[in-house]
């Protein structure tokens, strides 16, 4: 009887345990599910602001250029054909500019510092914010780390510039073999903390999604008038 009974125990205690890995499976699953959702609603992102940029901006400019050679093959002494050699270059920077935020060449050729100058210089031009860039990388990252740095930090100076109106963006990135550590603090407008661990402020959820990723953390300390700090931290093997 004792027998039948112990049986029946380990039977039951089987059927828990399968019970609660399968559990563990499903909610992996919709973690999984919910993951690649958000993923594919960045990426749809991205392709959106992108074509507003070329439509708002390149396609605006052609527009202008097509309509002022017209005029010119027609005889219009009142176009002059310097501008529209400048309507051209104008044209050509904004695509170069758009071309490079989408991928930037200098991030592959030389590297993640040169990249972040870059990046930080052109953020930086008249009428936008001061930005400083420390860093103290003392190894050579892998190429998807390497990217997940450089949109990391080109997401938060995009959202302290356009959303936060700040005046001052601090950019600190630390690398080992083993560890990767950003820090962007600004003196923007900043928000309500609930916002930012919702992932419903301009852009976090995105963030957070590349850096959940690569197996790493993000906190977001801020408060209405009182600025944002974003600190991100990636650790394990595989980041150099």
């Amino acid at each position: 009887m004792t027998h039948d009974t112990d049986i029946a125990m380990l039977v039951e205690q089987l059927n828990e345990k399968q019970k609660q890995i399968s559990q563990q499976l499903h909610s992996g699953n919709e973690q999984m599910r919910g993951l690649a959702k958000r993923v594919w609603r960045v990426q749809e992102n991205e392709r959106k602001q992108i074509a507003r940029e070329l439509h708002d901006g390149v396609g605006q400019l052609l527009t202008a250029l097509i309509n002022q050679l017209q005029q010119l093959q027609k005889g219009d002494a009142n176009i002059g054909l310097d501008e529209s050699i400048e309507l051209a270059r104008q044209a050509l920077s904004d695509t170069r500019v758009i071309s490079r935020l989408m991928r930037p060449r200098i991030l592959d050729d030389l590297g993640l510092v040169p990249a972040l100058e870059w990046l930080v210089r052109i953020m930086s031009e008249p009428g936008k914010a001061k930005v400083e860039l420390h860093h103290q990388v003392d190894t050579l990252l892998e190429s998807d780390t390497q990217t997940l740095a450089f949109r990391v930090v080109q997401e938060a100076l995009t959202n302290a510039i356009k959303h936060a109106q700040a005046e001052l963006i601090t950019v600190n990135v630390i690398a080992t073999d083993s560890l990767l550590m950003i820090k962007i603090k600004d003196d923007g407008i900043g928000m309500q903390q609930t916002t930012a661990e919702s992932s419903q402020g301009f852009g976090l959820g995105a963030m957070r999604d590349r850096v959940v990723a690569f197996g790493g953390q993000l906190t977001i300390n801020t408060q209405p008038q009182q600025g944002c700090e974003i600190k991100v931290l990636v650790t394990g093997k595989g980041i150099s």
